[in-house]
């Protein structure tokens, strides 16, 4: 059953089918000899003897067969008519070989939308062989032009060769392998309409019974298909090209089996062989082979792409991604290098030489990395394979290698001092909460697209990612008595300091409890004839959501946010009260809200501060070209956030404070 949210994916499945569909119709219609009309009213004719000489004679074309020539005619016009005037306007300097159908509905005389385009008109074509050309074309200077269909208002301009493989088309679908490059592999089936749940579940991630987006087998067909609108030119060297409407391949060095949703182009010294691109992707001056682009990822400059799938939103310029998964907004916008690197949930950033690629062993290239969502590679740090950073929104610190271990306590840093990796629990919580407030505004602003979103707008902070992070404090909390802890579970092989311990409960505990008593304060909104000021919330114990126990140790995939209810948000958050406060005396609590929330609010300016304040005592100017905190968006945007629960804290306890008083 089709749900609102599969809709598109659905239809780009059947507009794929139909378009083969039609274009196999009318070859097969093209071919008849006679006067031939089609379903729509339109018909096809062979030339009349007058065309025949208007061609040859005045238009200055050739063919080796002028009986395999047709006249495509619209249904608004007389199929008997002579057109040989229109051929004369339109159409010359032309060589034509075999079956060769041409629209003669009306041309333009220009093109109003890109004035860089010629009027439409078929000219100065060495070879056009086996090819249906529809109405309002242009199709200028290409060298070979062979088996293949151009729909209406497209540009076909200064091509080398254009042909197709028999039966060689894949239609967007493309058999992977990702993870390990040898000894093995994690095969993976994707089609044009693929999503990342669609990835997740072929990849056994998921911890639910996934269902896949609908998808039909698609008939062969042994012709290029150029959708309406669409802009072909400049290409050396094509074969197999699948475009749907007002998709461009445009200045490239080697087009092989690439088929393009609408909005997706390739161009600018972009080499592509099986690549499948959703809507509005970007390739260019960039190789890409055996690749997925989702909506509205990019490719290039100066980069190398190779069995991978890159997921809605991700970027990826001036690197390698090789035989990887990368999650939404991913990016990589600098030379670094991403080999076998399992990346679902994406998120993260890539800083520039992070070689996150030495996944040989010296006996084969058979090892892989997972990275949780959010994961930081700082700059030039170096990953030995095989690592598991089960950890979202952990940070490894520029220059720091990190030898085979897994580690799993979330928004960490990783630091190498003396040649020794330390890891700080919760850093990112504590001593950096800009960048979490700052990530939320960024995915929620920058997520371009939009038939994905409905499954890539997740919150950092949601019950998941506070199971981790009860988990970890745990864990640290057990962990006491010394100056220095190793083989931590859930720290790998990093080494904790016994301030970092203390600093990583503290941080985990104000982020933990937060979330709780927000919950808690929309609860109050909605419920106060419920509840009174000294109310201790009412539960049967039994039937509350009960918190996972997480054993850090063992690997495991994270748990994918499209898989938790929505509606157990609140059951979760009321868990976590629970076991936070003994005292659940609602007056009590929020004004613990209230504490919680003004400090979030002053570190967040504080984190921001503290770069101000060190660029001006290094930079000359620096206070002059750089936003202060006090005017800075993000801040402003956590300040206003306080204000708001500030007052709306006082607003429910005005309320229960009367409630209170009539009792």
């Amino acid at each position: 059953m089709l749900t609102k949210n599969s809709i598109p994916f659905a239809e780009v499945c059947t507009s794929k089918l139909e378009f083969v569909a039609f274009t196999n119709r009318l070859f097969s219609e093209a071919r008849k000899s006679k006067l031939n009309a089609l379903n729509d009213g339109t018909f096809f004719r062979p030339l009349l003897r007058s065309e025949e000489k208007a061609l040859s004679n005045i238009c200055h074309c050739r063919s080796t067969d002028w009986s395999k020539l047709r006249l495509w005619i619209p249904k608004d016009m007389v199929p008997q008519d002579d057109y040989s005037r229109w051929l004369e306007r339109n159409v010359s300097f032309n060589t034509f070989e075999g079956l060769v159908a041409i629209n003669v509905g009306c041309q333009l005389n220009g093109n109003l939308q890109d004035a860089t385009l010629p009027p439409a008109g078929i000219h100065f074509n060495t070879l056009i062989s086996n090819c249906i050309i529809e109405k309002n074309c242009r199709v200028y200077r290409n060298n070979v032009l062979k088996d293949t269909y151009i729909g209406a208002n497209a540009s076909i301009l200064g091509n080398g060769q254009l042909v197709h493989s028999p039966n060689a088309s894949n239609y967007g679908m493309l058999k992977l392998s990702v993870g390990p490059e040898s000894g093995g592999g994690r095969e993976v089936f994707v089609t044009l309409e693929s999503t990342m749940i669609d990835i997740c579940c072929q990849l056994k991630m998921n911890h639910k019974e996934g269902k896949e987006m609908p998808t039909s087998p698609i008939p062969l067909s042994p012709y290029n298909m150029i959708g309406n609108n669409c802009i072909f030119r400049d290409n050396p060297t094509a074969r197999d090209i699948f475009l749907l409407p007002t998709s461009k391949i445009e200045a490239t060095n080697n087009i092989e089996s690439v088929t393009l949703m609408p909005g997706a182009s390739i161009g600018y010294g972009a080499s592509a062989k099986n690549a499948s691109l959703q809507w509005n992707t970007f390739i260019h001056q960039s190789h890409v082979e055996n690749v997925l682009l989702m909506e509205q990822a990019k490719v290039g400059p100066n980069s190398i792409v190779q069995d991978s799938i890159l997921g809605p939103d991700v970027h990826v310029s001036a690197g390698e991604v090789h035989a990887s998964v990368l999650g939404p907004n991913t990016n990589a916008h600098h030379q670094s290098l991403l080999i076998s690197v399992l990346w679902p949930l994406g998120r993260g950033n890539v800083g520039y030489g992070a070689n996150v690629g030495s996944n040989h062993t010296g006996r084969l290239p058979d090892q892989e990395v997972v990275a949780a969502e959010g994961t930081f590679w700082g700059l030039s740090s170096v990953i030995k394979f095989p690592v598991n950073i089960a950890a979202p929104y952990s940070i490894v610190a520029a220059g720091t290698t990190l030898v085979p271990q897994h580690i799993s306590m979330p928004f960490s840093l990783l630091v190498e001092q003396h040649q020794e990796c330390y890891i700080l629990p919760a850093w990112v919580l504590q001593s950096s909460p800009y960048t979490i407030s700052r990530s939320e505004i960024k995915f929620s602003t920058r997520r371009k697209a939009k038939r994905h979103e409905w499954y890539t707008g997740w919150k950092i902070i949601r019950p998941s990612t506070i199971d981790l992070m009860m988990t970890s404090r745990q864990i640290l909390e057990a962990s006491n008595g010394s100056s220095e802890y190793r083989n931590i579970p859930g720290a790998g092989k990093a080494i904790l300091s016994e301030k970092s311990r203390r600093v990583g409960i503290a941080a985990y505990s104000a982020c933990i409890q937060r979330y709780a008593l927000l919950g808690l304060l929309q609860y109050c909104q909605e419920n106060l004839e419920n509840i009174t000021a000294n109310n201790i919330l009412e539960s049967n114990r039994e039937s509350e959501y009960l918190l996972p126990v997480i054993d850090l140790t063992e690997p495991r995939w994270p748990v994918l946010p499209w898989e938790e209810e929505p509606n157990y948000l609140w059951s979760h958050q009321k868990a976590v009260l629970f076991r936070e406060f003994p005292s659940r005396k609602v007056a009590e609590l929020l004004n613990k809200l209230l504490e919680l929330e003004k400090d979030y609010a002053q570190r967040v300016q504080r984190s921001k501060n503290r770069d101000d304040t060190r660029g001006a005592q290094i930079i000359p100017g620096y206070r002059d070209s750089h936003v202060h905190a006090d005017d800075d968006e993000v801040v402003k945007s956590v300040t206003e956030f306080s204000l708001s629960v500030e007052k709306n804290v006082q607003n429910v306890l005005l309320i229960l404070g009367r409630k209170h008083s009539r009792l």
